[in-house]
Order: structure tokens, then C-alpha cells, then sequence
């Protein structure tokens, strides 16, 4: 984990608060990370609501939420939103952009593997070193902590399935 300023959590907090008030913090914290590039990320904010439709006590939310906190470093920005999180839901469709990054730091560090599921669509274009290493035990186990998806629909089912709504 980073080494982050003393204020950075009370910057964070004051942000947090702005943004989904002080009852956000007594939820189930949920990190959306995936590609933020055209449909990729319409496919995210359609798993973040669904979320959202489906519980009230659990707080979907995106890096993209915090447009104060670390705007100067992406990388603190990660490290502590994946700190805060219950939990962090990775969607792997592609391995072009800073999400396949942050999947570097969540294998590099114990405490964010251990929260993570990750879901990759079904025959992505994506890496050797992720198909050949990074999605391999140790790290992830298929039906555990890392599913495959074929589609949108097939998305939605599998995170309803592993968030026990189904």
C-alpha cells in the first residue's frame, strides 16, 4: 500500500461525503474498475446500477466518481479507493488502458487480491501475460474469484449470482 499525505483520507472523506453522503460509508463498498473507453464503460455503468437496483445497502462507484481526490496521480487514486472498498469488481474486455494497470497493483498486493473478482469476456483479445500468468492460480480460480462472461446479459447474471441476488 501507498504511503499516502496525512489529509489525503480526510480529502477523500469530504469528497466521499459530497458525493454519496455520510450514510455511504455504513454500505457494502463496491470498486468498479474495467475500461472507461466508449461501450466498455456503458457496459460498467450498467453493472453499477444494476447494483444499485438491486440493494440499498451496497454503494457501486467508479474512480471516475472522485474528480477532486488525486486528480494528480491515478495510482494514489486506486490505491486508496481499493483501500476503502469491500470489494472490487474488475471487467476485463479488452487489455488496452489503465484497468489492466490497476490489475497489476491488485496482484501485487494481497489485501486488494483477496477482495477481488474479476470478470473477462470470453475469448478477449487480450495479453499472454494475463492468460498465462495473472488469471492463474494462485491468484484467481475460475468460479471463485474469477468468471468468464459472453455477453452483457451474461454479465448481469454472473455479478447478480455473485453478489447472492439470484
Amino acid at each position: 500500500m501507498i504511503d499516502h499525505p496525512k489529509d489525503a483520507w480526510e480529502r477523500f472523506l469530504d469528497e466521499f461525503y459530497e458525493t454519496f453522503s455520510v450514510i455511504g460509508t455504513t454500505h457494502y463498498k463496491i470498486f468498479i474498475c474495467g475500461s472507461y473507453v466508449g461501450k466498455h464503460f456503458d457496459n460498467l455503468k450498467e453493472i453499477k446500477s444494476l447494483i444499485s437496483e438491486e440493494s440499498d445497502n451496497y454503494l457501486a462507484f467508479f474512480e471516475s466518481d472522485f474528480q477532486k481526490t488525486y486528480e494528480e496521480n491515478y495510482i494514489f487514486k486506486f490505491d486508496l479507493l481499493a483501500d476503502f472498498s469491500n470489494e472490487i469488481i474488475m471487467i476485463i474486455e479488452h487489455d488496452r488502458g489503465g484497468h489492466i494497470l490497476e490489475m497489476g497493483i491488485i496482484l501485487a498486493i494481497r489485501e486488494y487480491l483477496d477482495k477481488t473478482y474479476t470478470f473477462v469476456l470470453r475469448d478477449a483479445p487480450i495479453t499472454l501475460m494475463l492468460t498465462r500468468g495473472g488469471l492463474l492460480s494462485p491468484f484467481f480460480r475460475e468460479g471463485e474469484n474469477l468468471f468468464y462472461f459472453n455477453n452483457i446479459d451474461d454479465l448481469r447474471s454472473k455479478i447478480l449470482e455473485h453478489l447472492g441476488f439470484t
